[in-house]
């Protein structure tokens, strides 16, 4: 009887053993490295054409030259090198403390991560820096242009 014992305890220690093993049975083919980007958020905002007086959310037109639906939003890191490119989506109308604006939104996915600061860069018009620890942490960020 203790011989029979002895023999299912062994036998449960190895099925358990081997059971416990399934998790990692193909885990080699999976990187071990953690993602290296995030997605950033955010909007151009602009002032809305004279005359525009859309609702809230209605859509609007963009009363700066080169601001539009697909204009290219390019990201830099600190020294200036672009490290990711989305692109704006279709004008609506926001509003502000200062009155009604028309913003395009956009969304960047994989931005990498590793740097203090990023610039970005709209239409040919100077780079705006935001912190890259709110940006990261999802925090939208908001550019704005004067007429």
């Amino acid at each position: 009887m203790l011989r029979r014992t002895a023999s299912s305890l062994a036998t449960l220690a190895m099925s358990t053993a081997a059971l416990a093993g399934c998790g990692f049975v193909g885990a080699h083919n999976v990187s071990d490295q953690k993602p290296n980007g995030f997605v950033l958020r955010g909007h151009v905002s602009v002032p809305v054409p004279a005359g525009d007086s859309g609702k809230s959310g209605a859509a609007c037109d963009s009363s700066l030259p080169g601001v539009a639906p697909n204009t290219q939003v390019k990201v830099t890191d600190p020294q200036g090198h672009e490290i990711a490119v989305g692109y704006l989506g279709d004008g609506l109308i926001g509003a502000s403390t200062s009155g009604n604006t028309c913003d395009f939104p956009f969304e960047i996915p994989q931005v990498p991560g590793g740097v203090a600061s990023y610039g970005l860069t709209v239409a040919g018009r100077p780079t705006q820096t935001f912190p890259a620890e709110s940006l990261r942490e999802s925090q939208t960020a908001v550019i704005s242009f004067d007429s």
